[in-house]
């Protein structure tokens, strides 16, 4: 385990055995490690939470005992599978905390105690926990029992002296907080009052929604299609707004993986040179398929490529030199914020003239972020050239090159 610019490893379906070594956490720039249906045994080593840069984690259909190691510091964890094992104990505190979950498999193993109900708990289509016959509590759809909650015996009567002490000390405690309430509150009314702001949420939205705005998904309401998708013409009935619905053809291998990194990509991401994503929808259709979409806002002048490139050569379709100049200062200032102004370093890995689109003012977005991957930051040219051993991604074979000359 010495590889450390390794940035994906891939040793599913084998019959690989024994534990699982410690030394994996070395592996610092790891993305995605699946070492699912083998036989490994033992405890899975806490060192894995020192591979700071892990999105997914997929460790199924093994033997693996104990607890849940502490995972609390990968905060791009996004998806974690660790059912069909022998694991055992209570769920950790941190697994409620992790803030970039989109799936969480626990299922089959011999977890026990009461389930949280916040965090990726509360969204039960994100949560498997199923195969656990000794979990209680949960949120109602997971259907578990009810936790017994042994009630506390009666107090023993405590001497008269000891009742006194802990009757002056929690006087003298609420003394001090309301003089401690009351001094806030008059310098709170000498301050200005900071203007608040509000956070805006992702709407939340239904495939029923999505039929009706998309009218059934209709060839009227075809705008085009990708390599994971097919992107329609919408117009949402809450507010009536014009949107972009790209549906993900779940067929098509990598589909799911383009999804999970598309809102992973675009969940803390804000710029006036990126398509901005509205919503997003993982739900199941009518016929109980599962069904996965992304909603943007609509660039009515389509993408570069048909203006680069149109089918017919109209004179209202070419762009002057003026709109390619500023098509490409905008494109630049788009991939200048992924690169070294987000948290996070993102790379597009798929930047091409279908990928920019171009709103009323012939303003350039770049979108589609299905390819886009999440590098941890480094401290020095050695870790860089590290690193820029991942393979090669995006469009195969020969795409039109962004001429704006």
């Amino acid at each position: 385990m010495e590889i450390q610019s390794l940035w994906s490893f891939n040793g599913s379906h084998n019959s690989m055995t024994g534990p699982l070594p410690e030394n994996i956490g070395n592996l610092t720039h790891l993305i995605e490690i699946d070492l699912s249906y083998n036989k490994f045994s033992g405890g899975i080593p806490s060192t894995i939470g020192n591979c700071l840069a892990l999105n997914i984690l997929l460790l199924q259909g093994n033997s693996f005992m104990g607890g849940i190691p502490y995972l609390a510091d990968l905060q791009n964890l996004n998806y974690l599978d660790l059912s069909s094992n022998n694991l055992s104990g209570k769920f950790p505190p941190f697994l409620v905390n992790l803030p970039s979950f989109l799936f969480l498999n626990l299922s089959s193993n011999n977890l026990e105690g009461e389930l949280p109900v916040t965090g990726v708990f509360s969204n039960l289509s994100a949560l498997d926990v199923r195969g656990n016959p000794k979990l209680c509590g949960g949120i109602q759809g997971l259907h578990l029992p009810l936790c017994y909650r042994q009630e506390p015996k009666k107090a023993q009567r405590k001497p008269l002296k000891l009742i006194l002490v802990i009757v002056i000390v929690a006087s003298f405690l609420a003394l001090s907080l309301f003089l401690l309430w009351i001094c806030l509150m008059r310098r709170s009314k000498k301050q200005p009052q900071a203007v608040s702001t509000t956070l805006n949420f992702h709407p939340q939205i239904s495939y029923g929604e999505l039929l009706n705005a998309t009218g059934g998904f209709s060839s009227e309401n075809f705008i085009g299609s990708g390599s994971f998708g097919t992107v329609f013409k919408g117009i949402l009935s809450s507010g009536g707004s014009v949107v972009a619905v790209k549906v993900l053809n779940l067929q098509q291998k990598g589909a799911s993986r383009s999804f999970m990194a598309e809102c992973q990509a675009l969940r803390n991401i804000r710029h006036r040179n990126l398509v901005k994503v509205i919503t997003a929808c993982s739900n199941t259709d009518f016929q109980g398929n599962d069904f996965k979409a992304l909603v943007y806002e609509l660039m009515s002048n389509g993408s570069l490529e048909k203006w680069l490139h149109p089918e017919e050569e109209l004179e209202q379709n070419s762009l002057n030199i003026l709109q390619r100049i500023n098509i490409a200062t905008d494109v630049a200032s788009a991939i200048s914020y992924l690169h070294h102004q987000c948290q996070t370093p993102l790379i597009h890995c798929d930047l091409k003239p279908q990928n920019v689109l171009l709103d009323n003012n012939m303003t350039a977005h770049v979108g589609d972020f299905g390819l886009a991957q999440l590098l941890p930051k480094f401290n020095t040219r050695e870790d860089i050239n590290q690193f820029s051993s991942l393979g090669i991604k995006g469009t195969i074979g020969y795409a039109a090159p962004g001429n704006f000359s």
